[in-house]
């Protein structure tokens, strides 16, 4: 091997390793991780919106009010 693969292999391996001795690298990471918290966080709670158990709230029973406000009888 030439002396200028040996340095490109180093530049390679040392690029390959992430970032952390620094203080704006970890912030970036927990940034980042953040972020995904947040994003799950909203698919489960519209996961939980659809699929969870059914309350009687006013938007529950729309479907069976009439034009008087007052509630369909089946």
């Amino acid at each position: 091997m030439s002396l200028s693969e040996i340095a490109d292999n180093k530049w390679e391996v040392q690029a390959a390793k992430p970032p952390v001795q620094s203080v704006p690298a970890v912030a970036q990471m927990l940034l980042i991780a953040a972020f995904a918290g947040i994003f799950a966080w909203i698919l489960f709670g519209s996961l939980q919106g659809i699929f969870g158990a059914k309350r009687d709230s006013m938007a529950d029973n729309y479907s069976k009010m009439t034009h008087d406000g007052k509630q369909k009888t089946e």
